[in-house]
């Protein structure tokens, strides 16, 4: 239920803000490059950065869902973007959808990408093999979920950008847009 997806990101936000220093300005900004120009590399970036400023250890026992959650909580500050985690595409779960608000933006306003983001997350004693699989898995993924027939008709009139990102634990290992 995206409700209470919502309420539970909410929560998480008000208790990281809590916690961390948010330059909400810089991030609004990169929300603004991410949905107008296609410039997502800062927003994802400044993201990580921030789950790695507050992970704990105990984050890392909960793994994927922890770093998915904070993820969410993070890209639930965009007004831009209709955020669907888990979406059901191609016989799979995207991790995040994000579809342009259509009806906050729209004709001279109207936002012109759209992405899915694949989050991938290794244990600390996790190898450098089980890494690239887990890699090479989002690629295909991606690739599959793009040629999902609701995506193909959500996002024909965006630039849709298939994003997979890999941490190690709180660590940004890698993050790539995939090329249709």
């Amino acid at each position: 239920n995206n409700n209470v997806r919502k309420q539970y990101y909410e929560f998480l936000l008000g208790e990281y803000r809590q916690n961390i220093r948010i330059d909400f300005t810089q991030l609004g900004n990169a929300f603004y490059d991410m949905a107008y120009d296609g410039r997502w590399q800062d927003t994802f970036s400044m993201i990580a950065q921030k789950y790695n400023e507050v992970s704990s250890v105990r984050n890392g026992m909960e793994g994927e869902r922890n770093m998915q959650g904070f993820v969410m909580c993070m890209l639930s500050l965009c007004s831009y973007y209709l955020m669907l985690p888990e979406v059901e595409m191609a016989h799979g779960y995207c991790d995040i959808f994000l579809l342009p608000d259509k009806v906050h933006f729209k004709d001279k306003n109207r936002v012109t990408h759209s992405y899915i983001l694949e989050l991938k997350y290794l244990k600390t004693n996790d190898s450098d093999a089980a890494a690239e699989e887990q890699w090479q898995e989002a690629r295909e993924q991606l690739h599959r979920y793009s040629q999902d027939r609701v995506v193909r008709q959500s996002t024909t009139d965006t630039e849709l950008h298939l994003i997979r990102m890999q941490m190690r634990t709180t660590e940004l290992l890698r993050i790539e847009e995939v090329k249709g």
